[in-house]
């Protein structure tokens, strides 16, 4: 194989593997949304989540989606709201209240959250991102933060609640409270208390049983649901810019929840907290109290495009005369720097120790510390030229200045086995019937050549590790989102750039607009491809090569078309650099047989 027929196929092969590496890092699997759970798992004071394990055998276990209300261990002994409890009819159906960080809305109608909306951050349409995503479609579903009665299969609680509210300068609780008939006809009143701080992205619920009745169906008492779905909007789940995923801590390690969609799971696990992660924001659950949780994540579809990523803690049976649980919720952005404060209780109004919540965020193994180089050399050149575009442009550059010597000497051994063409070809074909006798010979003709047939490879494959954690920053670094390159053209590097939309999707491809930028990388990867050939253009690489050069741009067309912008910057000014850096190796090997040409002639080298 020729050399550049083997350079086209490695890089063939760098580009699957980064793919490979930045979906499992994204689902970091992109369809990721399920995970099985069983018996429950508690937690220790003050925030701090315990990880010890539990004594069962862990493991994921698949079970078929049941509708709600079906099969439920509720469904046959019905818990009632008593009359007198009531709220009066005065007060609404729903509460809408600020905090520095949220607009929240509450319904009375069991005591949910039906929105949650970051003040600080928008989408591209403007709009308040909403963590809480009900289906625009008339459909049957558990709203966020509803409580049901049994295990997660029982029919919520739409009961209306009283409301009362208070709270001081930094602190603001509401508590939800209504009255209830056991199935053994003893009143119990349940509270679901609300309490937000200054400045925190979480916040606390607690869930008070008061009274002399037994809870237990089927072995639990309630189950608290945090779903159906995680804002912001979308229009299609694609796994890269719109995806959702289920992520578990367990004994401080994050953990992939991977289920096939349309199912529900039940997790075999003791676990810190269970979360959804998107591609910006996450929705993480932290239990907190001794009670031994099971946790079931539920990915079925509830409505035409519309699936769940939905998680439930099933309470055990409850048998004594009060009882309350605490619950703690993150609901914002997925920023290491904000994640990171509630692993020290002097940063958090709730105390809240070791959480871990920053191992929501995605990272590889091998190159999550390139990665976070990668993200420091980024920040510092936003620093000095305040645009994104150009940092990502400029930290290419500084990519192919520091590898440029190992290039060099990479390209300079690579022309050496160029040069020995013409006698391998000879080769060949004297010992074509003897293939031992033709590799003895070869490996003869490297050694008197004092040539190694890999050293022209090493130079490349020791960048391959620095460019996939480069293009892995890139495509969920969260300051990118919102962040214009070129106004009017790339007002979001976090999203694919339009300069025409589609009136429709087109058939097969499912592109929806005209974009610019890809069309651009493609043609700059034809150059720089065209312009790095060895001399003798693509002939020296036969039909083969021919088909390497203007294949692989159209492959990457396909790649690329609806990333992200930031990501298809990077990638053309990989493809721009490496055609000017040709141009100077060209030259200096001119240069150099200039030199050569003028020794020779001179005697003073010998031929």
């Amino acid at each position: 194989m020729d050399r550049k027929t083997f350079v086209a196929v490695l890089l063939c092969a760098v580009i699957a593997v980064g793919g490979m590496t930045i979906e499992s890092a994204l689902s970091r699997s992109a369809l990721s949304r399920s995970a099985q759970s069983a018996p429950p798992g508690g937690a220790s004071d003050n925030g701090a989540q315990s990880d010890q394990a539990a004594n069962d055998s862990p493991g994921l276990a698949q079970s078929s989606p049941l509708p709600a209300a079906i099969g439920s261990t509720a469904a046959l002994r019905a818990v009632v709201p008593t009359e007198g409890s009531a709220p009066p009819p005065s007060q609404g159906e729903s509460v809408t209240r600020h905090t520095d960080l949220y607009d929240l809305t509450f319904s009375r109608d069991g005591a949910t959250l039906t929105s949650v909306k970051l003040r600080k951050y928008r989408n591209a349409d403007g709009t308040t991102v909403d963590m809480l995503l009900l289906p625009t479609v008339d459909a049957t579903c558990e709203l966020p933060f509803s409580l049901s009665f049994g295990d997660y299969k029982s029919a919520p609680v739409n009961t209306a609640f009283n409301l009362t509210e208070y709270g001081n300068g930094t602190q603001s609780v509401y508590d939800f409270y209504r009255t209830f008939l056991s199935p053994t006809g003893i009143p119990f009143t349940l509270h679901k208390t609300y309490v937000f701080e200054k400045n925190e992205y979480l916040f606390e619920l607690r869930i008070a049983l008061e009274g002399e009745a037994d809870l237990d169906f089927g072995g639990y008492a309630y189950s608290l649901t945090l779903g159906p779905q995680i804002g912001p909007a979308y229009t299609k789940r694609d796994g890269r810019n719109n995806l959702r995923s289920f992520v578990y801590c367990e004994n401080g390690k994050r953990q992939d929840a991977k289920v096939s969609a349309g199912k529900v799971s039940e997790l075999e696990k003791r676990v810190s907290w269970a979360g959804v992660a998107g591609k910006y924001f996450a929705a993480i659950a932290v239990p907190v109290d001794a009670a031994r949780y099971r946790l079931v994540f539920d990915s079925r579809t509830l409505a035409p495009g519309f699936d769940r990523s939905a998680i439930t803690f099933e309470r055990p049976a409850v048998k004594t005369a009060t009882t309350t649980d605490t619950y703690f919720f993150y609901m914002g952005p997925m920023k290491k720097e904000v994640l990171t404060l509630y692993d020290d209780p002097s940063k958090n109004h709730f105390l809240a120790r070791q959480l871990h919540l920053d191992r929501i965020i995605p990272s590889s193994a091998l190159i999550g510390w390139l990665a976070a180089l990668m993200k420091h050399l980024l920040s510092f050149f936003y620093l000095l030229i305040p645009n994104y575009g150009i940092a990502i442009i400029l930290v290419a550059l500084l990519i192919k200045i520091v590898f440029l010597p190992l290039t060099v000497k990479g390209s300079e051994s690579m022309a050496k086995m160029a040069s020995l063409n013409p006698r391998m070809a000879e080769i060949r074909e004297r010992w074509k019937d003897k293939p031992e006798k033709m590799n003895q010979a070869i490996a003869e003709l490297y050694k008197r050549e004092k040539i190694n047939p890999f050293s022209g490879f090493l130079p490349l494959l020791l960048q391959i590790p620095v460019l996939l954690a480069f293009y892995n920053l890139l495509d969920g670094y969260f300051e990118l989102r919102g962040a214009a390159f070129i106004p009017g053209w790339i007002p979001d590097l976090s999203s694919p750039e339009a300069i025409w939309n589609f009136p429709f999707a087109l058939p097969v491809l499912g592109w929806t607009a005209l974009r610019a930028l890809p069309l651009i990388m493609t043609a700059s990867q034809l150059l720089s491809s065209k312009f790095t050939q060895p001399s003798g253009g693509a002939q020296s690489g036969g039909e083969q090569g021919k088909m390497i050069m203007y294949v692989m741009p159209v492959v990457f067309l396909f790649m690329f078309y609806d990333m992200p912008s930031g990501l298809v910057i990077y990638w053309t000014a990989q493809n721009v650099l490496s055609f000017f850096q040709q141009l100077y190796m060209n030259r200096r090997s001119a240069r150099r047989a200039v030199a050569v040409a003028t020794d020779l002639a001179k005697g003073v080298r010998k031929p």
